[in-house]
């Protein structure tokens, strides 16, 4: 890298505020991007689009707005990508808020057709039998991803039907299919277990349409301030 590391975190938020979320998020050392109550593809468009016109950012850090992510997960992500350089590298999280065993990584990618899609999600077993603490998967959705700035200029957020060869908004899973383009382009995805967050999923409410949409941008230690997406999409 020829840039000194620094990292966005983005979370699109569709859902209400979750207060275990929010407690930690005010204590991150790092600089984040927050579209609020926007649809899913347009949220992962608008922080490409902003990561992408601020070129001090070395990595675009994914984090779906359900999963607890604290001050020392940041501070390991940022230890890993300072040892070595790279191009994807995420946490790890449960599954299912009821199923803390699962773990939202796989060995393998499922099918594109989603009629036929299954995951065969790793364990926590699988972890422990891991001898190394960062190896590569095939899937990771987007548990604290850090993407390098090459990799953000080259691969698209696409949602699933994409696949079917209709539009890229249209559909869902774009963790799915990022993994996917990756894969096709040989980029490889590695996962640290020791970023090992909890995945609150059906907690928080969907606001969207519900709710105003906003921009809400942090700089490290500083309260928010609202943004509009003309000042970063023209």
């Amino acid at each position: 890298m020829t840039n000194k590391l620094k990292i966005l975190l983005g979370r699109g938020s569709p859902r209400c505020y979750i207060p275990e979320v929010e407690k930690n998020d005010k204590l991150l050392p790092c600089d984040r991007l927050r579209p609020m109550y926007y649809p899913e593809y347009f949220a992962y468009q608008l922080m490409r689009n902003f990561f992408l016109r601020n070129h001090d950012y070395t990595h675009l850090v994914l984090a779906t707005d359900d999963i607890v992510v604290k001050p020392q997960h940041i501070a390991r992500l940022l230890s890993d990508l300072a040892k070595h350089d790279y191009k994807v590298l995420s946490g790890i999280m449960n599954v299912d808020l009821d199923d803390k065993i699962r773990v939202n990584l796989s060995m393998s990618l499922p099918m594109k057709d989603r009629r036929l899609r299954e995951y065969h999600w790793m364990t926590r077993k699988d972890l422990f039998l891991k001898t190394e603490d960062i190896f590569q998967v095939a899937f990771s959705g987007f548990p604290l991803m850090a993407i390098r700035r090459d990799v953000v200029e080259k691969v698209n957020f696409d949602a699933d039907k994409v696949f079917e060869g209709l539009p890229p908004h249209r559909g869902a899973s774009l963790d799915f299919v990022f993994c996917w383009y990756c894969q096709q382009k040989d980029i490889p995805i590695l996962v640290d277990k020791r970023i090992d967050m909890l995945h609150l999923r059906t907690a928080g409410g969907l606001m969207v349409k519900k709710k105003q949409q906003q921009i809400l941008f942090y700089l490290k230690g500083q309260n928010p301030v609202s943004i509009e997406p003309d000042s970063f999409l023209k």
